[in-house]
């Protein structure tokens, strides 16, 4: 299970949503257990880090996304961030 968990993490910078987790059969209980254990680390109301907290932007961006509900889009200064349109550094911090 936890390889499955690993293997979807790491086609999504490092995160992965409650909905995902049960979809592979575990419980709630289950998702508890391995958060007690530090195996999963709660970013967000049903999204968490696999493993580390230490994300990418990339994690970051998919982590609130996957919060946020089915239709939920990145959007502005992290869309054009993550499109490679801006540079993260070059883009002053008011926008």
């Amino acid at each position: 299970m936890d390889q499955r968990i690993a293997a979807i993490a790491a086609r999504q910078h490092g995160v992965i949503s409650l909905q995902q987790l049960r979809s592979l059969g575990l419980s709630d209980s289950a998702v508890r257990s391995r958060v007690e254990r530090g195996q999963l680390i709660r970013l967000h109301r049903g999204v968490y880090a696999v493993g580390h907290a230490v994300l990418r932007a990339e994690g970051h961006w998919l982590a609130a996304v996957l919060a946020c509900g089915s239709g939920a889009a990145l959007s502005h200064r992290s869309s054009a961030e993550l499109q490679e349109l801006v540079d993260r550094w070059d883009v002053p911090s008011s926008m």
